[in-house]
């Protein structure tokens, strides 16, 4: 069940409680009563007039900026200095009402007359009279001849925020761009009240789930209050809010907390603890706490603010919403279902039964429902919510995908087979849509959020796939599919940009990347020190990110081609199984948290099968997943280890897969999880042969690079080498690694003869700067030392030249090889800041290299195809590194290698690769060499290849 939250339209701040307004009421009909007796009438009307144009200049003059952006319910100035001026001035308008009649008012009064109760019934929350009022008003400016007054626009603006904030968003948009346009032409770009059209354009956006759009929108209003000096005011904070909550909904929730937190300590150093707004922030951090599973932080949040609502406001029934869904995170199902009965009855109150707030609350209950198995009481309100949500928000909106999703996993659990596959058929479909819409100006870490955001829908369809495959089989062509559509999507965005930017051919746009990159090695030399120690030398080191971040969204907005490489191509299982000859097969893996109602703790692995005959993919369902993970894969490290007969691997992790492997020697698998852990070629089926001696195996990141591979022809190529290793590391506290020396010699020696250019870099040549210089060599061989940190939550200082800090959220910090010089930095003496060479080459650093065009890059160093395991990226270190930075295949490490074994791999495999002009076949060819000098898989079976 989804969270609500509360974005902060910028709403009107004369917000006039009920009982205010019963004391107005009766203060302006005492006073009309006396003014309008026949004696005094004329008089009365004049003074009256008289009144009303004196406070109202008054309400104006206390401050120009919060006279115009009062009119779009903006809240952005502090009511203190307002409050008892807005009192009157409703007071005189009460006055007026029961003294004179239209016609007594020329049309440019009664048109101010008009705005000035629109904007009162706004705050009080009676929008039909607040809507009639608006149109009036401005009718009455156009009659007048005022097309350009202060006033006309605010009527424009109101009703644009009046249609959103009741759910209108599409009448919404064309009042909300007028008026923005109006104020610049009157005002200027640089002026406050464009700063709220442009708040307020923003979380309409947000609204119409134009993600993008409303981001440019609310950094354009920060800027401009920055300009104006604004940074400690209301409308700052409102807001920073709102782009808390845009960044919330994309899955970045750090930064919203950091935002949020900056909006809350305004609002205190404005002594507004108590303000509407106020609150709304608050209650906006506890539901980010809820979902970064800071459980007891956002309950304790939501219960300190409960008094602080009236029971029949709109704030108080998000609030009630949010308490619900966090009750059912805390598995608190008894606490669930009244919250959300009284939220909905609110919004009902508020806003009527056709808004998009009454809709959420509708479809939380449903889903509630559903969840407890309560299946009759469940759809009604799951429809009702999806033809809500398809009338206020049209079909492609994220919230009625999210209804659709909602009803698709209800005719699942009520076993309706037909109507949930052709239901969730939609939503993925609508899903793959959002990738393409949202990714495109979105720098790398903004797509990780993201994807972060939408993963848990795939996830779920892959547990349906696999019970409707049971009742329809053909569900098994759309899990194939949407698979290549997504498998190690965030890998594929990143090159196919990268390669776009090279093919550009534009100048300027390479010029800003190569920049970005320059910027992304500064970051990289930032992150040995800590926040601490960039403090004290005056760098702000969250500054900097952000500033990096930033670049590659511009690089992204001011290029079609940087942006065309997100779109996921729409390529199906069909495409790949034509390619497939009689003796080949696919097999893609698949990781699972399996679902019930929600995700449990249980873990699947599924093999999608696909052969040349086959009329669909096979399905393979592994259901130890856990243990596949803990007990079987320590088992299998071990055994490798410790050099012991394994018989128990391969009935675990390929037994299952055998019956549909009959006939078929060249295998493509796309591993995932724990199987990016295993090298298959190690596994034996008892006593009899390794799996390498009964398959060709090939290790592709998505089944469909397959497409590529054997569409790619053969091209007359340079034939240039790097071959970098035996590094002096400056000190003891590094072994050295004599036989890495003997290796790059005889691998000298044979590409040479092969008619390579070949470059061998050793000792203090061995070093950063020259692998970090090199552009685009056919093939990299680094022989040194490598590592991966899995794990370093509870060490303080540095590690390998990075702050612990820094590290510890970013896997691609914690692998990485040592270079000449490496001693001094893995000894703690921090590197030069104006240095790019410590000695350390880190795979955040080697993402930045240049390799695009590079066909092979061979790691021969200890664990270098080690890092975090992301289900369905695959793995997050070095391996990942040189991939994004343009290497076609890689060879890389699974463990602690044997230096004399490695060295006779690599001098059998370079041997084989000039005479066989194939790198899969002599990469086999070579291990199978070493398998007659080395038995166990300790020694032959630690290196692996991947790619294309």
């Amino acid at each position: 069940m989804r969270s609500a939250l509360a974005i902060v339209l910028l709403c009107i701040s004369i917000q006039l409680p009920a009982q205010l307004l019963d004391n107005l009421k009766k203060s302006a009909e005492k006073q009309a009563k006396k003014l309008t007796s026949k004696d005094n009438l004329e008089k009365g009307f004049g003074k009256l007039k008289e009144t009303l144009n004196k406070e109202r200049a008054q309400f104006d003059s206390t401050d120009f900026d919060y006279a115009v952006l009062v009119s779009d319910n903006s809240g952005l100035s502090d009511l203190k200095e307002k409050g008892k001026i807005s009192s009157r001035l409703s007071t005189t308008l009460n006055a007026g009402e029961a003294l004179w009649s239209e016609g007594e008012l020329t049309d440019a009064e009664n048109a101010r007359y008009k705005l000035d109760w629109g904007e009162i019934m706004y705050a009080s929350r009676k929008y039909s009279y607040a809507e009639k009022n608006f149109a009036s008003a401005k009718t009455l400016y156009e009659k007048a001849g005022l097309a350009n007054d202060i006033g006309y626009i605010k009527s424009i603006a109101n009703q644009g925020l009046l249609y959103a904030s009741t759910g209108r968003f599409m009448q919404a948009e064309g009042l909300t761009a007028e008026a923005l346009d109006m104020r610049k032409e009157k005002f200027g770009d640089e002026n406050v009240a464009v700063a709220s059209s442009l708040n307020n354009y923003g979380v309409l956006h947000f609204n119409l789930a134009r993600y993008n759009e409303s981001q440019q929108d609310l950094a354009a209003a920060l800027s401009i209050l920055n300009k104006n000096q604004l940074q400690g005011s209301m409308q700052y904070a409102i807001v920073l809010n709102n782009q808390a909550m845009l960044f919330q909904a994309v899955g970045r929730y750090d930064e919203s907390v950091e935002l949020l937190k900056r909006a809350i300590a305004i609002g205190e150093n404005l002594q507004e603890t108590k303000s509407t707004n106020q609150t709304k922030f608050v209650s906006n951090l506890a539901l980010l706490y809820q979902q970064m599973g800071k459980y007891s932080e956002a309950e304790s949040i939501y219960l300190g603010m409960e008094k602080k609502f009236s029971k029949n406001d709109p704030d108080y029934a998000s609030m009630l919403n949010n308490l619900a869904a966090l009750y059912l995170k805390m598995k608190k199902d008894d606490k669930v279902e009244d919250p959300l009965k009284k939220s909905i009855a609110i919004y009902k109150s508020n806003f009527g039964e056709e808004h998009p707030a009454y809709a959420k609350s509708v479809s939380d209950l449903g889903n509630f429902y559903r969840y407890s198995a309560r299946y009759a009481e469940a759809q009604p309100l799951l429809d009702n919510a999806l033809a809500i949500r398809e009338k206020t928000l049209g079909v492609n909106h994220p919230q009625y995908v999210q209804s659709k999703e909602d009803l698709a996993i209800y005719y699942w659990k009520t076993s309706k087979w037909e109507s949930a596959y052709s239901t969730y058929r939609d939503v993925m479909d609508k899903s793959i849509d959002f990738v393409n819409k949202y990714f495109a100006p979105m720098s790398e870490a903004e797509k990780s959020k993201y994807w972060d955001v939408l993963f848990p829908r795939f996830q779920r369809f892959d547990n349906f796939a696999i019970e409707c495959s049971k009742e329809n089989k053909a569900v098994l062509a759309d899990f194939y599919d949407y698979q290549i559509a997504t498998k190690a999507l965030l890998l594929n965005s990143t090159n196919k940009v990268k390669e776009a930017i090279f093919a550009s051919k534009d100048a300027t746009l390479i010029k800003d990347y190569v920049s970005w990159l320059d910027q992304k090695e500064q970051l990289a030399r930032l992150y040995a020190y800590s926040k601490e120690e960039l403090k004290e030398q005056k760098i702000n080191l969250d500054s900097l990110e952000r500033s990096t971040n930033t670049m590659e969204r511009k690089l992204s907005e001011q290029s079609t081609e940087f942006s065309a490489g997100y779109s996921t191509q729409k390529i199906n299982y069909k495409d790949i199984q034509k390619l497939l000859g009689d003796t080949e097969v696919v097999v893609s893996i698949i990781r699972l948290s399996a679902f019930d109602q929600a995700f449990t703790e249980e873990v699947k692995y599924v093999a999608l099968i696909l052969t040349k005959s086959s009329e669909l993919p096979k399905q393979i369902v592994l259901e130890n997943g856990k243990q596949l993970e803990t007990r079987y894969a320590k088992f299998y490290r071990n055994a490798i280890q410790q050099k012991i007969v394994d018989e128990y691997s391969y009935d675990q992790y390929w037994a299952a897969l055998e019956p549909e492997l009959a006939g078929k020697k060249l295998i493509y698998l796309s591993p995932d999880g724990v199987y990016n852990q295993i090298n298959l070629n190690t596994l034996r089926r008892g006593t009899g042969d390794y799996f390498i001696n009964r398959f060709d195996l090939v290790i592709l990141g998505n089944s469909k690079d397959l497409i590529n591979m054997k569409k790619k022809k053969a091209v007359a190529a340079k034939k240039t080498a790097l071959l970098l290793g035996f590094p002096d590391y400056g000190g003891t506290s590094i072994a050295a690694l004599p036989g890495t020396k003997i290796e790059l010699d005889a691998i000298s020696k044979i590409m040479k003869t092969a008619g390579y250019q070949v470059g061998l870099f050793t000792q203090k040549m061995a070093t950063e700067s020259t692998i970090k210089t090199v552009k685009s060599p056919t093939v990299m061989h680094i022989a040194t030392h490598g590592y991966f940190l899995e794990d370093v939550s509870r060490t303080k200082g540095s590690a390998f030249g990075i702050n612990i800090e820094n590290a510890n959220d970013n896997p691609l910090l914690r692998s990485g090889l040592l270079l000449a010089g490496a001693s001094k930095t893995t000894s703690g003496v921090l590197p030069n800041l104006g240095s790019n060479d410590n000695g350390v080459l880190t795979a955040y650093e080697a993402m930045n290299l240049n390799l695009e065009g590079t066909e092979l890059v061979i790691l021969s160093a200890c664990e270098t195809g080690l890092g975090d395991i992301r289900s369905g990226e695959g793995v997050y270190g070095l391996q990942r590194a040189f991939l994004v930075a343009g290497a076609d295949a890689m060879i890389m490490s699974l463990w602690k290698v044997d230096d004399a074994a490695t060295q006779a791999l690599m001098t059998n495999f370079y041997s084989n690769w000039v005479k066989l002009k194939d790198k899969q076949k002599a990469f086999k060819q070579a291990q199978l060499q070493l398998m007659t000098k080395y038995k166990e898989p300790y020694y032959w079976g630690a290196f692996v290849m991947m790619g294309k």
